[in-house]
């Protein structure tokens, strides 16, 4: 049997921070945002449409990405250039508007289902995965590549990197020996490029501020 195709990182990273039956979320809102958010943009970084200079998101290519949730995107940070820095991005797109736009994304290719519940409060809409198999792909891909020593591409490197950063390795990734995570780890310090490594680093320490800000 074929394995099911990779998809763009926001779209692995929403299936694997999701029960892969009930579509229950692993994260709390915030930070499953934070990580969409950043992955969103990472996108746009893996397909040259946006550049990380120090703090700063530049547009270097105005074209449309053929995806209607990134080229939306893209079309806001050109008209708000300069405006914001790559943290206040991410905490915006981590308000729903992210997750809002992954999870547009996966429906429409029909990668999750829409499901109403009424209840005495009224209607509560979640969304179910609409194969199982295919929604535990992107954990178990990851898992594979690093316990067999096999390179990640750029695109499952981001995937690692944001399951990291928001404490989705200690349920996805639990069954990681240290040797595995060793390799894991040398692969970014070789191979994921220094602009992205930046992504990463903004969305975990934007992760940590929330984590902390919903302790105070």
């Amino acid at each position: 049997m074929a394995s099911p195709p990779q998809l763009p990182p926001a779209d692995d990273l929403y299936l694997t921070a999701h029960d892969t039956i009930r579509g229950k979320s692993l994260l709390s809102p915030a930070t499953l945002g934070l990580g969409l958010g950043a992955a969103l943009l990472g996108e746009l970084m893996l397909w040259r449409r946006i550049d990380l200079v120090e703090t700063e998101l530049i547009v270097i290519d105005e074209r449309p990405t053929g995806d209607a949730a990134t080229t939306a995107l893209l079309e806001q940070i050109r008209r708000e250039a300069g405006q914001h820095g790559v943290r206040n991005w991410i905490s915006y797109l981590s308000t729903g508007i992210g997750t809002d736009l992954v999870e547009r994304r996966l429906a429409r290719g029909g990668l999750i289902k829409r499901v109403e519940k009424r209840g005495l409060l009224g209607t509560k809409t979640s969304f179910v995965p609409a194969d199982s198999m295919t929604a535990g792909w992107p954990a178990t891909r990851i898992r594979t590549k690093v316990s067999r020593d096999e390179q990640l591409d750029v695109a499952d490197l981001l995937l690692a990197g944001l399951i990291l950063a928001t404490g989705l390795d200690q349920t996805v990734l639990a069954t990681l020996n240290a040797r595995d995570r060793t390799r894991l780890f040398d692969q970014f310090r070789r191979l994921f490029p220094a602009m992205l490594q930046q992504l990463v680093a903004h969305a975990e320490a934007a992760v940590g501020d929330a984590v902390m800000a919903r302790r105070a």
